[in-house]
């Protein structure tokens, strides 16, 4: 008879975004079978569990909470006795304020398998990405991490705080800002201590308000949370690229670069490998990006040996890095001798694409100077000399490449390798993706997904990877008239129009690159006119 499974719980700190988790807390992640998770997780870590993945939201937040702890350590125990693996999720690390010493003890009292895989704390982290070591030579050697709220059982003992010469740190004290510097400055602190306010870390909405102890409660008095309040020498420092403090400044271009998007939000759908790579791309200019693929590629590779083997190729063209990488798997995994290519030409619709070719070893020979099929079709037309074109691309490729090889009598095969479908009926929302509803959270959240479900944009922009995103998304989706639509190429472009009326921006490079060059220039435009408008 089979062993009866051990379930176990792992309470997992989830840092203070996607990029701060551990390698081991996203192992934790992937191994889960029901997953359980408090508010400030990034969103995107809600993609890393499998299908089947059981997902339920306990957070809290301001007092506000949806299931109380005795609620949440019962949960815990009854899921991990089923025989199953249990992630506990929180915000930063599960023992800094995050109660997870609670939930520990509960569980092993209980006699629950429990373990713990440390976060990186926002005490520490947002502080120094916002340019405030917690320490630093001459100025602090401590730190003391403190929270913020006053309304606890057991009150902090602000006479000795003030007498600390190192850095402190009250986290979740943006409601009581008043009431910590005046107790501070009651008990000595020179009110002339340098601090500053940092609110929302690591989005596009974060912001650094600097002051001292006896102006800070002021000046931060529309802050809005979380919020983290930092007092001491180290709040006078900001050690950000390119300002004072950093030693060696930051040459001007690449601070503009990496400043360009600072303070824009953006949604990316697509499949998964673009919404990856886009949203890499704009966060390394400063975007706060939402994730939300909306599609899947399968591959269908049956006849590409039979093509390669019965056909007299002289070019084979990809439209996309995905086919590239399909061709190149199969034939891997096919056994096949890549010296069997001897003799083919490439022809590639831009520069990504011949880049994924690059780094499978074969340069392209083609790229025509606009990455569209119309253009690619030409450039093969005034090229191709002899032989057959065998084009490996998507199922719902556009017509205008083979129109114009037919143009011009060039011979050809269309072949799809790969089909795009859609992620359910839910277009990227991790727990409706799978199926899955997630329990507590808010009366929106708990609602069954129908045919007829729609989830409302809600940053700056939107981006679309190609038309059968647009295709298979545009009628699930509401898209705000201040939401900016951005298409990553005139195809794309031309379906979203048809699908909702609307003009979108069109990357003059149809690349990520060239999505985020057109979003720079639309946001720099529009902050400059909101400063022009203020000055009136």
């Amino acid at each position: 008879m089979d062993e009866q499974k051990t379930g176990e719980v792992i309470l997992v700190g989830a840092g203070c975004e996607r990029g701060l988790m551990t390698i081991s807390g996203m192992q934790a992640l992937k191994k889960a079978e029901i997953l359980i998770y408090d508010d400030l997780i990034d969103p995107a870590l809600l993609e890393e569990i499998e299908e089947g993945c059981r997902t339920v939201y306990v957070g809290k937040r301001s007092g506000a909470h949806s299931m109380k702890q005795e609620e949440i350590n019962r949960m815990l125990a009854e899921e991990a006795k089923r025989g199953r693996c249990v992630v506990r999720l929180k915000g930063g690390d599960s023992f800094v304020f995050g109660r997870g010493g609670e939930e520990l003890l509960a569980l092993r009292k209980l006699g629950i398998r429990c373990r713990v895989i440390p976060g990186i704390t926002s005490a520490v982290a947002v502080p120094e990405h916002m340019g405030i070591p917690v320490t630093h030579r001459g100025a602090a050697q401590s730190f003391t991490v403190v929270t913020g709220h006053t309304a606890t059982e057991q009150e902090e003992n602000y006479e000795a705080l003030a007498k600390l010469r190192g850095t402190l740190i009250f986290l979740m004290g943006i409601r009581s800002l008043k009431e910590i510097t005046e107790r501070l400055m009651r008990f000595g602190k020179d009110p002339k201590t340098p601090a500053a306010v940092l609110t929302r870390g690591f989005t596009a909405a974060e912001e650094r308000i600097d002051g001292t102890l006896g102006t800070i409660a002021v000046q931060a008095e529309q802050a809005s949370t979380p919020g983290i309040l930092v007092v001491g020498e180290t709040a006078a420092l900001d050690l950000r690229e390119g300002k004072q403090g950093t030693g060696q400044r930051e040459e001007p271009d690449k601070r503009e670069m990496r400043d360009a998007l600072k303070g824009c939000s953006a949604t990316v759908t697509g499949t998964r490998s673009f919404t990856e790579r886009m949203a890499d791309r704009l966060e390394e200019r400063g975007a706060s990006v939402l994730r939300r693929p909306c599609m899947e590629l399968v591959p269908r590779t049956e006849q590409i040996l039979a093509a390669l083997k019965t056909g007299d190729y002289r070019w084979i063209v990809f439209t996309s890095g995905n086919g590239v990488e399909i061709f190149f798997r199969h034939l891997a995994d096919a056994g096949f001798d890549l010296r069997g290519l001897w003799g083919i030409r490439f022809a590639c619709i831009g520069s990504g694409t011949a880049g994924v070719l690059r780094r499978r070893g074969f340069a392209a020979d083609l790229i025509p100077a606009q990455y569209t099929a119309k253009a690619l079709g030409r450039a093969l037309g005034e090229t191709v000399q002899e032989g057959r074109v065998l084009i490996l691309r998507s199922e719902d490729g556009s017509a205008e490449l083979t129109d114009a090889l037919r143009e011009r009598g060039i011979p050809y095969t269309d072949l799809p390798i790969y089909k795009m479908v859609p992620m359910d009926k839910t277009d990227g929302i991790p727990w409706r993706k799978r199926g899955n509803k997630p329990e507590g959270g808010t009366k929106e959240e708990q609602e069954p997904v129908s045919e007829g479900k729609r989830w409302k944009a809600e940053t700056d922009y939107i981006v679309f990877g190609s038309a059968g995103c647009v295709r298979m998304s545009i009628a699930k989706m509401e898209i705000p008239d201040r939401v900016i639509p951005v298409c990553i190429g005139e195809y794309t472009a031309e379906a979203f129009r048809r699908e909702t009326g609307r003009e979108p921006l069109v990357a003059a490079v149809y690349t990520a690159e060239g999505i985020a060059a057109v979003m720079e220039q639309d946001f720099q435009r529009r902050r400059q006119g909101r400063a022009e408008s203020e000055t009136v």
